[in-house]
């Protein structure tokens, strides 16, 4: 008895801690870095766009993969992020391109410059569409801030899939329009920022001239505050004048000149950062922005071939709660878009002539209220 007892109150010895090395700790796992490269690009492909940003990050092999086949994934990624594709190109690619036509996101990314062009022109064209979807991004984060901005608490919410894609469009036209008639000294003719807009529908115009609204009063709110809405907040007026940027048609005009600036500089001067979207300021000393008259003039152009007292859509109101890139709240409502939806642009089966210098289009036989884009 005393000598089990003197067994089992003798400590057990302590075996030495096994101390695994890297590879050890490795073996039997599995290591993205050791995938076969058709796995890692396939994974890559299935990826949203931040995580896509993040595996880049992993590793210089793993970045050296993706960048090999960066074009392959990110077309996917585009397709089903940055829709409508055709649209995101036009406004990405400097310059007017003609047609949008149906290509995908991998033929349009096939067509940018540096195709060929040895590593640093894959990797320079890799990073400026990396940093446009990254502006693209922020702009969808910070545009719902804006949007329900004047709503109460309750109304607040995330945008739909449905809503987001609206927004982009009217975001990807807008930045497409300021590259093509807000760049550079105004030199183009009032009708050509007319001519550009008829290509579009008066559904896609109905969700740009929201986003426009929506930025215009974020810019007039914190980027160019009129005097009375300075002395509002702090209630001195001598104060409110000094820091205010003018009233009435004064501060119209100050907020028509800063609107020439592209989405990616209106977005750093309201929240800091841009990334790659609208990279050319507009140049803004000379005349005010060119969009508003633009959209309404087409606007009105087809509500008198149309025989209309009134818009299909509300030209003011926005930023409210419904319409344009929101969802409207009546059914009756949502089913304009689908008949307003295809009155615009070149292609389809009806055609027309424009008049140069007249403002008038001879529609011959075509239905009532078809327009195509005026190359005055």
């Amino acid at each position: 008895m005393k000598l089990f007892s003197q067994i089992v109150s003798q400590p057990t010895p302590m075996a030495a801690p096994v101390v695994e090395t890297g590879q050890q700790r490795l073996k039997g796992r599995l290591v993205l870095d050791e995938l076969p490269v058709e796995i890692v690009v396939e994974i890559a492909t299935n990826l949203d766009f931040e995580g896509f940003g993040s595996m880049l990050a992993v590793s210089s092999f793993m970045r050296c993969i993706l960048q090999k086949y960066w074009r392959y994934i990110l077309s996917s990624i585009i397709e089903r992020e940055f829709t409508p594709v055709g649209l995101f190109f036009q406004a990405f690619e400097t310059g007017e391109v003609t047609g949008v036509g149906n290509r995908s996101a991998r033929e349009w990314l096939g067509r940018l410059t540096g195709v060929g062009g040895g590593r640093d022109g894959r990797d320079r064209e890799m990073d400026r569409i990396m940093n446009f979807c990254r502006g693209v991004k922020l702009w969808e984060a910070e545009f719902q801030r804006f949007r329900f901005y004047d709503c109460d608490v309750g109304e607040m919410r995330l945008m739909n899939g449905r809503e987001r894609e609206r927004f982009r469009r009217g975001l990807f036209i807008w930045d497409w329009f300021a590259r093509v008639h807000h760049a550079g000294r105004q030199t183009r003719r009032t009708a050509e920022p007319v001519a550009f807009m008829r290509r579009f529908s008066t559904t896609e115009l109905h969700e740009l001239n929201d986003v426009w609204e929506t930025v215009w009063a974020a810019v007039g709110r914190e980027v160019c505050p009129s005097v009375t809405a300075v002395m509002e907040v702090i209630g001195d007026r001598s104060l409110a004048e000094r820091i205010g940027w003018g009233d009435g048609e004064e501060n119209r005009q100050i907020l028509g000149t800063v609107m020439k600036l592209g989405p990616g500089d209106l977005l750093r001067l309201l929240v800091g950062g841009g990334g790659g979207i609208g990279g050319e300021g507009g140049w803004i000393e000379d005349t005010t922005e060119a969009l508003s008259m633009a959209v309404l003039s087409v606007r009105h152009e087809r509500e008198k071939m149309m025989g209309m007292e009134r818009s299909p859509f509300p030209v003011e109101g926005f930023p409210g709660r419904y319409g344009g890139v929101l969802d409207h709240e009546m059914e009756e409502s949502e089913e304009l878009r689908v008949v307003h939806g295809a009155d615009g642009g070149r292609e389809g089966p009806y055609s027309g002539r424009y008049i140069r210098g007249s403002g008038i289009f001879l529609i011959g036989g075509v239905r009532v209220g078809r327009l195509v884009a005026g190359t005055d």
